[in-house]
């Protein structure tokens, strides 16, 4: 049998991926709206033309029909090629440096929610519970099974707490005490609960260390690129135009949490409360709806009246970045910090 030429795995895993990123324009498009995922089909979100099997090709059929709707003609966004070619470059980079196997799946499944998020994010400022639960459950179930094969990068805490488990509750608790700090110290909400349950995932998939290193890089890219957004938005006039159109500048700013709220949902999310209280939901239970309904997560609405003011940036996307790129050399990073925060005397 003829040997499998260098570069196959990852030729298909581009392929298999901007087929998934197709998948996941819909789920960007459709979860944050409560409508199903697979009925009806792709279609024109303008027009409502079904798609043909040849105009829902990954990048191909973009490109073919010149970004443009074959019946109404209406432009498409550059947005459906871009999670198309971003999640299928994703995973062919996953598949060339972890190797074809049960890791690169898992790591693929686990980028896959994370590219979803950062477009919802971007977009509506919102992180669906279902991407990051999804997240979540992949990490600790790629954990657990690493550790029943004996797998020693997966050795429990203490000799019982599974690593995904425990990194999870420890970077919980860590983004809930950065929200209490905000509140207590500027009396607003300083960042979303969204943001709570992906550090959560992030926590658990990742190796303890990297995951403090992607939250240190996202902090980082936030500083740098969110001052420059609001730069950008200040210089092109924003506020004026904002003002002129009764925009969020012209309104009260949102009252914030209160702190024993803040502290009680972070303790559910620390515990992993709300998942359970979203799996009994699913189920009927009303106790849990309602659970749900007070936390302001579910079920999920687009505002469409909603216009971030000139500071609202997003923190999610900056931490889907930190997360991709701790997931290559978030060990490295760190072990280079530690190499130069504490070096080695002299003569060891």
């Amino acid at each position: 049998m003829a040997e499998v030429p260098p570069g196959f795995w990852t030729v298909l895993a581009f392929v298999a991926g901007s087929a998934v990123g197709s998948f996941l324009n819909v789920v960007i498009y459709r979860l944050p709206r409560g409508e199903s995922l697979v009925s009806p089909g792709s279609r024109c979100p303008q027009c409502g033309h079904a798609l043909r099997a040849f105009e829902n090709v990954p990048i191909v059929s973009f490109l073919a029909l010149r970004a443009r709707c074959s019946q109404c003609r209406q432009p498409i966004s550059w947005r459906y090629p871009l999670v198309e070619a971003a999640t299928g470059a994703l995973f062919a980079v996953i598949v060339a440096h972890f190797g074809a196997g049960w890791q690169a799946l898992v790591y693929c499944l686990f980028t896959a929610a994370l590219v979803a998020a950062l477009f919802i994010d971007l977009e509506l400022y919102i992180i669906p519970d279902e991407l990051t639960a999804f997240a979540l459950a992949v990490a600790v179930v790629y954990d657990v099974t690493m550790v029943a094969g004996g797998d020693a990068a997966h050795a429990l805490w203490w000799g019982w707490l599974p690593r995904s488990i425990g990194g999870a509750v420890v970077c919980a608790a860590a983004f809930v005490a950065i929200q209490l700090i905000g509140l207590a110290l500027f009396r607003k909400d300083s960042m979303g609960d969204g943001d709570v349950k992906l550090g959560r995932a992030i926590g658990a998939m990742l190796p303890l260390g990297a995951a403090f290193v992607s939250f240190a890089l996202a902090i980082a890219l936030g500083a740098v690129v969110g001052t420059a957004i609001v730069v950008q938005r200040l210089l092109t006039g924003r506020a004026r135009a904002d003002a002129d159109a009764g925009g969020m500048e012209a309104e009260p700013e949102p009252d914030a949490t209160p702190f024993r709220e803040v502290l009680a949902c972070g303790a559910a999310y620390v515990f992993f409360v709300d998942l359970i209280a979203m799996v009994a939901a699913k189920a009927g239970a009303g106790w849990a709806r309602r659970m749900l309904q007070s936390d302001g997560e579910a079920p999920l609405e687009v505002d469409d009246g909603f216009r971030p003011g000139l500071t609202h940036v997003p923190f999610g996307p900056y931490m889907v970045v930190g997360a991709l790129l701790a997931m290559f050399v978030g060990s490295d990073l760190l072990d280079w910090y530690l190499n130069w925060a504490f070096p080695a005397p002299p003569g060891l």
